[in-house]
């Protein structure tokens, strides 16, 4: 189960480092964009901006798969103690105790296990969420000042809203 919570893991991180981008706010080749490709440019900082400020949802973590195992050592403990409780096993009733005992022993280890690796997921996928929050903050600060800028460049050379087409 550990390595699929591994792979999970570092799949999310290169989902989120491919995500990753910077947006210039002043290109050299600024001055050479028309007016309708000014506008565009505009609108598409408008979308990146709403994008970025759509909240994040904490991933889910891929909670880990209960194993039959914890299930069935607990239902198989609890059978033997009732057993040995109704009809006991003669010379054996010493060690079916301590079996049952052994079995309980193991699926209380298998469910601590278990919830330390949905602990460990879950706190992962809100440091993962709390990264992409970040990124989406810096990411539209950076949209912000490009459109700013293009829209300085806009009114510069004159453009008007009538003149663009739609």
């Amino acid at each position: 189960m550990k390595p699929f919570a591994t792979l999970a893991t570092a799949a999310v991180c290169i989902a989120v480092s491919a995500h990753a981008q910077n947006i210039e706010r002043v290109k050299m080749t600024d001055n050479d964009l028309n007016c309708q490709q000014m506008y565009q440019e505009v609108t598409m900082m408008d979308g990146v901006m709403m994008r970025a400020s759509q909240p994040v949802a904490p991933g889910v973590a891929a909670a880990p798969a209960p194993t039959d195992s914890g299930a069935g050592a607990q239902v198989a403990g609890a059978v033997v103690q009732t057993a040995i409780a109704q009809r006991g096993l003669g010379g054996f009733g010493g060690f079916g105790g301590g079996l049952g005992g052994l079995l309980g022993g193991l699926a209380g280890q298998a469910a601590q296990q278990g919830a330390a690796q949905q602990a460990a997921a879950q706190q992962q996928a809100q440091a993962n969420a709390a990264a992409q929050a970040s990124q989406n903050a810096m990411l539209s600060q950076q949209a912000q000042g490009r459109k700013e800028h293009l829209t300085g460049l806009f009114l510069g050379k004159g453009c008007k809203m009538s003149d663009i087409q739609k």
